[in-house]
């Protein structure tokens, strides 16, 4: 089970700053502690974004990848469909082979016809043989319809199938650098990550690591109009001034999370830029 706060809004242990809200942890005054707890906030939420588009990565390439296996069935499909027709077209042949010798050798006998009645009936067995010979060169015809049809779709599907793999390669390429530059990226913010680690007041690392396990994103939050930037209930006018002061790190009598005022961040982060090199000249 997690530990819980002890008490509402003071970190657990009291960690209170000196006369200048020092803390004598890397020689970092609690307001710079703070500061730099806000950064591993960002380090981190950024490292979850990371590792979340890099084990996706996969998923996303197999994703793409089911159009083409959906076209490859398609034709698996279809070529079986020809297969069956064009095995179907060569029993029809081989029927109608049948009966034209069947029609020949009826023909042959006729010379040892003796009685009209047996011309008559030789006459209708030729008839019958020519009416099953018509059937079966008409299903053979619609047989070879099919299977030309089916033999042009197949083509077609083909076809298909070769622009859809060219175009899937493509997108299995962008994605597998994609996901090799977010692993690139991930490196550089573990190394970020540990070198700020240090410099954090363990007794509120420890705390920021029980916030973070509890809200995920958000365990350090600027107060806004008076209200807690995580769970926006309000915040006592004498805390928010304690908070202002920079002497003691304060925590949400609500939720629970660290709270700081955000015109402290904007204020260091000015005087960082002021301090580097492409930073321009302040305007007067």
């Amino acid at each position: 089970m997690a530990e819980q706060t002890p008490y509402k809004g003071q970190v657990p242990g009291s960690i209170p700053g000196g006369p200048r809200g020092e803390l004598g942890v890397g020689g970092l005054p609690l307001k710079e502690q703070l500061e730099q707890l806000i950064r591993l906030q960002d380090i981190d939420n950024r490292r979850g974004i990371l590792r979340n588009e890099i084990d996706r990565s996969p998923e996303r390439i197999e994703f793409a990848r089911q159009g083409l296996v959906e076209k490859q069935k398609a034709l698996a499909r279809v070529h079986a469909e020809a297969e069956t027709c064009n095995q179907q077209k060569r029993e029809k042949e081989r029927d109608l082979e049948t009966c034209e010798e069947r029609l020949s050798k009826t023909r042959s006998r006729q010379s040892d016809i003796k009685t009209n009645k047996e011309y008559q009936i030789h006459l209708q067995e030729i008839e019958n043989l020519k009416t099953e010979k018509g059937r079966v060169e008409e299903e053979l015809l619609v047989l070879m319809e099919q299977l030309e049809e089916l033999k042009r779709k197949e083509a077609d599907l083909a076809q298909d199938i070769k622009t859809t793999e060219e175009s899937f390669e493509l997108e299995r390429q962008r994605l597998e650098k994609q996901s090799l530059a977010f692993s690139g990226e991930l490196s550089a913010v573990e190394k970020e990550r540990e070198m700020i680690l240090p410099t954090v007041e363990p007794k509120l690392l420890k705390l920021y690591q029980q916030l973070k396990n509890l809200h995920r994103e958000l365990a350090v939050v600027p107060i806004q109009h008076g209200t807690c930037g995580g769970c926006h209930m309000n915040i006592p006018p004498q805390m928010i001034a304690e908070v202002r002061s920079r002497l003691r790190i304060l925590t949400c009598t609500q939720c629970q999370r660290i709270v700081y005022w955000p015109v402290m961040v904007e204020q260091a982060a000015a005087v960082r830029d002021a301090g580097s090199p492409q930073a321009p000249a302040a305007s007067s």
